[in-house]
């Protein structure tokens, strides 16, 4: 273990890839529990960030020798908590609201603990958290372009993301 890296790194790492796999198959679930194709559209979006989040991570996963969880029972999971969830857009809304808050300071926190060689990715990894909170301060205000930060980490890449 490098000096650089926090002794809890590389178990937070995987878990956190592994989050972001269950977290896919959590709103894609999701998408299919609401009726209002807006809702479903964006709901598929955050699926695509979750993955898109996980991608950028793997090849970390790959370099520090992590076996993720079998990726079925992963995904059952994720669709698991989405049939707890009720389709019910504001309550869904507030509830991501009180809580990604707390996620973007965990993913910070990760950052922090790994190796510098990691950063970039790690960062890429907490701006899919800033972006959807960027979606949930726009869709306060203006849903129809609430989507537009999601789109638009979807659509970068680890090293071409700045900040």
């Amino acid at each position: 273990m490098s000096a650089a890296m926090h002794p809890d790194y590389l178990e937070t790492l995987l878990l956190y890839y592994e989050e972001e796999i269950e977290g896919e198959a959590y709103f894609a679930e999701l998408a299919g529990a609401f009726d209002d194709q807006a809702h479903r559209d964006k709901l598929t979006l955050l699926a695509r960030v979750e993955r898109h989040a996980a991608e950028a991570v793997t090849p970390l996963i790959a370099r520090h020798g992590l076996t993720p969880r079998d990726t079925a029972a992963l995904v059952a999971s994720g669709q698991a908590e989405a049939r707890a969830t009720a389709a019910d857009w504001p309550a869904l809304l507030a509830e991501m609201t009180e809580s990604y808050p707390g996620y973007l300071r965990d993913f910070r926190a990760l950052e922090a603990m790994g190796p510098p060689a990691d950063r970039a990715r790690l960062s890429f990894l907490s701006a899919h958290e800033v972006a959807a909170l960027a979606f949930l301060a726009r869709e306060a205000t203006d849903p129809d372009q609430s989507a537009a930060p999601l789109r638009d980490y979807i659509a970068t890449a680890p090293d071409t993301l700045v900040g």
